[in-house]
């Protein structure tokens, strides 16, 4: 019997290193997601899909449910521990590069106080904080030594690759970090009234200090500010992972960073590595909000949202250096909603059909079934280890269709794509946030034509180029906010073209912030348009798939249209959801998408060699086709009857 060949050199690199960053909102859950990638597969976490199975009379009612089990049978093989690699251990390194006594006057300082101020929370008293992180002093100062030592600064240069490795994996480093991480969320004063949870403090001190490395490379500095430096935490951890692969010495790295919450900071390992992926981890503002109340049980559940606010970062994108959760979402890899298992049984016992014995026979029209944070984990752990062991799911193709047709927009300030289908997910109309066809979008506009009032002036409107007293407050405001601006920083621009933000500026001369003067259309608007413009056909019934979260102009839309299901990413939808879409007597089932997409989704849904050849190969099969059989077995025939004609003719040459 032919042998088989093992074909574990071909999956080599995705099997020996994988980075896997996180990202999502505090309480999101990706602290229990990286518990489970450091902790592998385990049959107590990942239960047998039998299990799924016979809460649906053992029948498979879905295809979702045939994938699952491809899945699991394939990672319980092959679904090993990853590192943990912890930002919050990474800011450790960077704060006992300083003396104690810096850490002890910045908790005290009327700058720290003052971010509390800006962010609307009640001011922390960190007197107590201060004496007990004090208590540890030895151990700071011996740590801090041996880390001065090493010169992170100067790593690539010194090549203490494994000092540094030794220094971050050992239990002292890692026992000390987690001390002095809840030295600084000790509540100082649990009595007074105004002081707010010590869980909420902590957070807010922690965002601070990245914040302050990312702008200055210091982790105090609260003046300093250096678009160079935006990197510095990033780099640290690059060169742990190196220091990492480097002690290995070719051997399996699988790394889970916990947690990114920078853009730029994904970019960067974006850029640096094929093997990286980030992950969003999802929970809806509801669910989110009651888990941090309960997490924060001191705190005033208004400055839980003003910390979760802040954090997401809504209109803060020139803050380069801060938390901005919603861009992380958008450049994110692949998302998980983190649904529990009970969670996800209740949402699936809502698009079932039972028997009387109250089995599923089948879900409502095509709906996919839910899977708990667990399942979708391993599905997508298993395919970065294996492109192509499944299919895309529905869900995830027209997602990355809406994805693919975001980058069209021509906004300055956001990216979103929509796709909008029938009940079978076939495509009806993609849209994008845009100006209207005919208008020039603003990314192509260039500030200084409308200043100069010179070439492509017609780029412009009528009111932009002061047609009435209000257009002339408005182009006396772009001329305030850019001519001085784009002369002074010529050298910074390097090229660049300058364009401006229609919105904001009429926003900056109007009283409050309107949306209206936005000058595109968004995707999902975009995308209802098509239909009407071009005679499609109605969508009543039909799927709407946004890379953000449809606003409450076009979740009206949605809902006169008949639209049946929303699938989207954002997971901050506003009041969409609680006072448009689930009102009525139609209401519209929201669903947080999970899945793949971008160049991700072609990472891993594209099969390094076909399926089939790679069964054949491992199973030493040859499954030849019976024609081609025939054909085969009739050209051998005619060899041997030729070698036999041979034979007779030298036989019969001997006989005479």
């Amino acid at each position: 019997m032919p042998q088989g060949i093992d074909l574990n050199n071909i999956y080599k690199l995705r099997s020996d290193f994988t980075i896997i960053g996180l990202t999502g909102q505090t309480g999101s859950g990706c602290s229990e997601v990286t518990s489970q990638l450091v902790k592998g597969f385990d049959e107590v976490d990942f239960k047998n899909p039998k299990v799924i199975f016979q809460k649906f009379g053992s029948k498979f009612v879905h295809n979702d449910f045939r994938k699952h089990r491809i899945v699991y049978d394939y990672a319980k093989v092959n679904f090993k521990p990853f590192m943990e690699i912890k930002y919050k251990d990474i800011i450790t390194l960077f704060l006992i590069k300083h003396p104690l006594v810096e850490l002890e006057k910045f908790l005290e300082s009327n700058e720290l106080k003052n971010e509390f101020v800006k962010s609307g929370l009640p001011v922390f008293n960190f007197t107590d904080v201060v004496k007990n992180i004090t208590s540890f002093k030895v151990q700071y100062n011996s740590l801090s030594k041996k880390i001065n030592s090493i010169e992170l600064d100067k790593i690539k240069d010194k090549k203490n690759w494994k000092e540094l490795n030794n220094f971050f994996t050992d239990a002292v480093f890692k026992k000390f970090s987690k001390l002095l991480h809840e030295g600084l969320g000790k509540n100082s004063d649990k009595s007074a009234k105004s002081n707010i949870n010590s869980g909420l403090s902590y957070h807010k001190t922690i965002q601070v200090i990245s914040n302050n490395l990312r702008k200055s490379g210091v982790p105090y500095d609260f003046v300093s500010s250096d678009a160079n430096n935006i990197f510095s935490i990033v780099e640290v951890i690059n060169s742990i992972i190196k220091s990492y692969r480097n002690k290995n010495k070719g051997g399996s790295t699988q790394v889970v960073i916990n947690s990114l919450k920078n853009p730029l900071e994904i970019m960067f390992f974006k850029e640096r590595y094929s093997a990286f992926y980030s992950f969003a981890i999802n929970k809806n503002k509801e669910t989110l909000k009651d888990d941090l109340g309960a997490k924060f049980t001191m705190s005033n559940k208004d400055d839980v949202m003003k910390l979760l606010d802040e954090e997401y970062n809504r209109d803060k994108n020139e803050e380069f250096f801060k938390q901005n959760i919603e861009e992380c979402l958008q450049l994110a890899d692949i998302h998980i909603s983190f649904l529990s298992t009970e969670k996800a049984k209740e949402e699936n016992d809502n698009i079932s059909i039972f028997n009387e014995e109250g089995e599923t026979i089948k879900l409502k029209a095509n709906v996919s079934p839910y899977f708990n944070w667990q399942d979708q984990l391993l599905k997508y752990v298993s395919l970065i280890n294996h492109p192509g062991l499944i299919t895309p799911s529905p869900e995830e193709r027209c997602m990355q269709l809406a994805y693919t047709a975001k980058h069209n927009s021509g906004c300055i300030s956001r990216h979103v794509g929509a796709a909008i289908t029938d009940e079978e997910y076939s495509i009806k109309a993609i849209g994008w946030n845009n100006t209207p066809a005919g208008q020039v979008p603003c990314v192509l506009r260039k500030t200084q034509d409308l200043i100069d009032n010179s070439f492509d002036i017609d780029a412009f409107t009528n009111y932009e180029r002061g047609s009435s007293s209000d257009g002339q407050k408005f182009k006396a405001a772009v001329e305030q906010n850019f001519n001085e601006n784009i002369k002074d920083n010529n050298k910074n621009l390097k090229g660049r073209n300058v364009c401006f933000c229609f919105k904001s500026l009429k926003n900056s001369i109007s009283e409050g912030k309107n949306q209206v003067h936005t000058r595109s259309l968004h995707a999902e608007e975009s995308a209802f348009l098509q239909i009407s413009k071009y005679g499609g056909t109605g969508i009543k019934n039909g799927i709407l798939f946004s890379t953000a979260s449809p606003c409450e102009l076009c979740s009206k839309k949605a809902y006169q249209l008949g639209i049946r299901i929303i699938y989207y990413i954002d997971p901050y939808p506003g009041i969409s959801e609680s006072h448009i879409l689930t009102a009525g007597n139609k209401p519209i089932r929201v669903r947080l998408f999970n899945g793949a997409i971008g160049s991700a989704y072609h990472r891993i849904y594209q099969p390094l060699i076909p399926y089939k050849d790679e069964l054949s190969l491992l199973l030493g099969q040859n499954i030849k086709d019976l024609t081609k059989k025939y054909k085969e077995d009739n050209e051998k025939l005619k060899e041997d009857n030729e070698k036999l004609k041979i034979e007779i003719s030298e036989l019969k040459k001997i006989k005479k």
